[in-house]
C-alpha cells in the first residue's frame, strides 16, 4: 500500500494533512469526553436530593403506620405524615426525572462533540485521501520501466482537463497515436504526478 507522493513537497503535504486530521480528531475526542463527565457532575446533586427525598419519604410512611394504629386518633394523627410522605415521594420522583434528562444530555453532548467535528472534517477530507492511496498502490505495479508510460499517457488523455492537454500539444490525442516521445513522456508525467508516482529511471 502507497501512503504518500514520491515527490517530497507533496508528501510533506500530504503528512503533514494527515497528522492534523489524527489530531483533529482526538482533540475533539478528548472535548467530548470532557463535556460528557463535566455534564454527569450535575447529577450528583439530583442524586442527594433524590436519596434524601426518598428517605424522607420512607420516614414519613413509617411515622403514618405507627400512628395509624392508635385507637381513635389514628387517620388523623397519621394524615399529615402520609400528606408529607406523598410530597417527598413526588420530590424524589423529580430528582430521578432530572437525574435522567442530564444523563440523556451528557450522552447527547458528549457524542455530539467527540464524532461530530470528526465525522464532518472526515467526510471531505477521507474520500479523496482514500482515492490517491488506491490509485497510487495499484499505479506503482505499472511503474517499472519506460513501456509502461505509454499506459499513463493514455490515462492522461482521458482524466486531465482540455486546458493541461493543450499546453502539451495541439492535438495530443493524435500525437499519442502517432507514438510522438515527447508528447507521450509529457502526457505521462502530468498522470504520474497526479498519481503521486515518480516516473521510470530514464523517462
Amino acid at each position: 500500500m502507497k501512503l504518500y507522493a514520491d515527490h517530497r513537497p507533496r508528501r510533506a503535504r500530504q503528512i503533514a494533512a494527515d497528522v492534523f486530521f489524527v489530531v483533529w480528531i482526538g482533540f475533539w475526542i478528548w472535548q467530548g469526553v470532557s463535556t460528557f463527565q463535566s455534564t454527569m457532575e450535575l447529577t450528583k446533586p439530583t442524586e442527594r436530593t433524590q436519596r434524601a427525598a426518598t428517605s424522607l419519604a420512607d420516614n414519613m410512611g413509617e411515622a403514618a403506620e405507627s400512628l395509624g394504629s392508635i385507637p381513635l386518633l389514628g387517620d388523623a394523627a397519621a394524615s399529615p405524615f402520609l400528606k408529607a410522605e406523598a410530597s417527598a415521594q413526588e420530590l424524589a420522583d423529580a430528582g430521578d426525572r432530572t437525574e435522567h434528562s442530564l444523563r440523556v444530555l451528557a450522552w447527547k453532548l458528549g457524542l455530539s462533540l467527540g464524532l461530530g467535528p470528526g465525522v464532518l472534517l472526515g467526510a471531505f477530507y477521507l474520500p479523496p485521501r482514500i482515492r490517491f492511496i488506491r490509485n497510487a498502490t495499484a499505479g506503482r505495479g505499472f511503474v517499472d520501466s519506460t513501456h509502461d508510460i505509454d499506459l499513463f499517457a493514455l490515462r492522461a488523455l482521458a482524466n486531465q482537463p482540455l486546458h493541461v492537454l493543450a499546453r502539451i500539444s495541439d492535438d495530443p490525442a493524435g500525437a499519442w497515436r502517432q507514438g510522438d516521445p515527447a508528447v507521450i513522456r509529457a502526457l505521462a508525467h502530468l498522470e504520474l504526478r497526479d498519481s503521486g508516482l515518480a516516473p521510470p529511471p530514464g523517462l
